[in-house]
């Protein structure tokens, strides 16, 4: 029996014995039914009378916790709105328990495969009439959509102008005109603000570098580089064990670059210094020569970007083991390590 027939059952039932609760909260559900039936233009479905149930369910959850802040004088009309909650939820799904997502969540891991896919499918098998082949596709289309807009935002995060903004959403499809413009605008504010940001680092970093030159400072070897300026201008690139490409990092050095490249062009005697370094792990060679191929392998691009086309020079040096920095209390080993494996970008005068 479809559910709009369960209710209209149970409405008969209530009628017959005279039980006002149960009627007043059938006939709210069924008004509602009424009006989404006229505005969709379809059926009541089961899935359109479950939407309703759960619908008004959650509406009246909250005014249940309203009225109950209202000491007695709310109690008698919460203690109405629960029964009301209480009856209808008997037509909803069970909902699952934290033990069951636990270990829904435990097998899925112990098989290898995608938590989420999985939970979603279980939510969707519990909670829908949908076929086992259905749950399928919707699964699939909610990976593809959350993926198409990862990669969306990806593009728009490596836009350094607001004309490659427009030109990312416009090759998107499906967003309108007036969204369009009004994206642009607010990332266009966004990047002002960026710019202005970088600048007022890059003047503080400068007058700091020509001071320690007046004073003949020497550059501190292994400094708190976290602390430094350097750090707010180009962030520092992260590395997988034993490796040092940076296929992931170009769009980001690109942008980094474009925002970058009209600021150093205010100081003409400044020049970037790559620092390559590696977690403890490994003998002293081995670890020189890796964080080597670590400044190494992005200064291919940032010589492209920096020198050929802004004539700033660029030039590197392997740090190894011999910079690590400060273990954080309370962080693992593996986020420690993380943190070292890293090749930072360090501005110096000529």
């Amino acid at each position: 029996m479809a559910l709009v027939d369960d209710l209209s059952a149970a409405l008969k039932e209530a009628m017959k014995a005279k039980d006002k609760p149960k009627l007043d909260a059938i006939r709210q559900v069924q008004t509602e039914i009424a009006k989404k039936k006229s505005e969709k233009g379809e059926e009541a479905t089961d899935e359109l009378v479950l939407a309703v149930i759960s619908s008004y369910v959650k509406k009246m959850t909250k005014a249940v916790e309203e009225y109950q802040t209202l000491g007695d004088r709310g109690t008698e009309m919460a203690e109405k709105i629960q029964f009301e909650i209480d009856f209808l939820s008997e037509w909803l799904p069970e909902q699952l328990s934290e033990e069951e997502v636990e270990k829904i969540i435990s097998e899925a891991k112990s098989k290898g495969e995608d938590v989420k896919k999985v939970l979603l499918a279980k939510v969707l098998e519990e909670t829908t009439t949908l076929s086992e082949e259905e749950v399928k596709q919707v699964v699939e289309k909610v990976q593809e959509v959350a993926s198409e807009t990862t990669e969306l935002l990806s593009k728009i995060g490596n836009a350094a102008t607001a004309k490659e903004i427009r030109k990312i959403l416009e090759d998107a499809g499906d967003i309108s005109e007036e969204a369009i413009t009004r994206i642009v605008e607010k990332n266009e504010e966004m990047l002002e603000e960026e710019k202005s940001f970088l600048r007022e680092t890059m003047a503080k970093l400068y007058a700091r570098l020509q001071r320690d030159r007046r004073l003949n400072v020497e550059e501190a070897f292994c400094s708190n580089i976290e602390g430094l300026l350097d750090h707010l201008l180009i962030e520092p690139t992260y590395f997988e064990t034993n490796k040092y490409d940076i296929d992931t990092n170009v769009s980001a050095m690109n942008r980094n670059y474009q925002l970058m490249e009209p600021i150093l062009n205010e100081f003409p005697d400044i020049m970037l210094q790559l620092e390559g370094n590696a977690d403890l792990r490994g003998t002293n060679d081995y670890n020189k020569a890796l964080a080597e191929r670590r400044w190494r392998t992005p200064s291919r691009v940032l010589v492209t970007l920096y020198t050929v086309q802004a004539d700033i020079p660029v030039t590197g040096v392997s740090r190894g083991e011999e910079c690590q920095l400060e273990r954080k209390q309370g962080e693992s080993e593996e986020a420690w390590w993380i943190r070292n494996r890293r090749t930072d970008y360090m501005f110096r005068l000529r």
